[in-house]
């Protein structure tokens, strides 16, 4: 089977998850070109084999003309490096956050639609056979109605990251919530499966130049309501979800693996996916393939992308005013 001709536009330290992940299952992907504006970065992650390796990613897409970019940027660069890959023709995958505001998630949406591309967001957790199943359970009725639902993401950020880009707003967007909390966020959204229509959040910054520490309240359009604590000043790790229905209470790992429902009307305890479940964990590069190939679908589309993006826009907008933030605009069809 031919391979897909495959850029990647940022070689940070993360791309060494995707790279690892090509190997993964049938060799689906040809690394063909490689964009960093630093070129030691990228050579590092193909040491004696580096495909060609250019600065400037304009230049890359024009000469390679790859089948598909993978996008692992700073994050306020994903918009024009995403969108600047589709209108080349490349099917494209990008870190979260897909982008770092409300427009720009609409547009790239609107051009992968326009020149039927596939838009998908790598973001491990949702990837998982936890979610997946997790998914099933609220929408078959297990869970009953969504009423709550509780985030917390906590991890030593503000001394791990620091004088690095992370903590750049120009580059990062914003700080821990934008960062790291973006997982639980997104599996938020991807679990409530439902627009936010308000927000109200408290952000310190700790004499940084972007948030830290922050409490957000959340009100989903579905009626379910949720609250997040983001702590980027911990000197321990935590980052999971607590769902309550009518009928259970689910909690999860915003990473996937830990797993736990549990209802007095359940007849036993639920801490796993069930064998027999068919939807296995995998990469997201391997869904990337596999969606290019037609024989699944994307798991995470560029939908999430847009709940994340209104979401964080009524978070910074509500921390900077003192005031609930409404969201009015409706995302596009997911």
């Amino acid at each position: 089977m031919k391979k897909i001709r495959l850029a990647i536009v940022g070689c940070g330290g993360f791309v060494r998850y995707h790279v690892r992940g090509m190997s993964e299952g049938p060799a689906a992907f040809q690394c063909v070109g490689l964009a960093d504006t630093v070129r030691q970065r990228a050579e590092d992650h193909f040491a004696a084999d580096a495909p060609a390796i250019h600065t400037d990613h304009a230049r890359m897409l024009r000469q390679v003309r790859p089948d598909a970019v993978i996008v692992s940027t700073p994050h306020t660069l994903h918009f024009r490096h995403a969108y600047d890959a589709i209108s080349a023709g490349a099917h494209v995958m990008v870190e979260k956050p897909m982008v770092t505001n409300a427009d720009d998630a609409r547009k790239l949406v609107a051009r992968a639609k326009a020149r039927k591309r596939i838009l998908q967001v790598a973001i491990q957790g949702m990837y998982t056979d936890t979610f997946a199943y997790a998914r099933k359970l609220i929408r078959d009725g297990t869970m009953g109605p969504l009423q709550l639902i509780t985030g917390i993401m906590a991890q030593g950020w503000m001394a791990g990251n620091r004088g690095q880009w992370r903590q750049n707003p120009r580059l990062s967007g914003g700080g821990q919530l934008y960062d790291s909390t973006a997982h639980v966020l997104s599996a938020m959204m991807f679990l409530v499966d439902s627009p936010v229509r308000e927000a109200f959040c408290w952000a310190d910054k700790k004499g940084r130049r972007v948030d830290i520490n922050a409490v957000a309240a959340i009100r989903f359009a579905n009626g379910c309501m949720g609250s997040l604590t983001s702590g980027g000043n911990c000197p321990s790790w935590c980052s999971r979800l607590t769902l309550q229905g009518a009928g259970a209470m689910l909690e999860i790992s915003a990473h996937g693996g830990e797993f736990r429902v549990n209802s007095r009307k359940l007849k036993k305890e639920i801490t796993g996916v069930p064998r027999g479940w068919k939807i296995r964990t995998v990469s997201p590069i391997r869904n990337f393939a596999d969606a290019i190939r037609r024989k699944a679908k994307p798991r995470v589309t560029g939908y999430l992308g847009v709940l994340l993006a209104d979401l964080m826009d009524a978070l910074y907008e509500s921390a900077g005013t003192g005031r609930p933030a409404k969201v009015t605009r409706r995302p596009p069809k997911g």
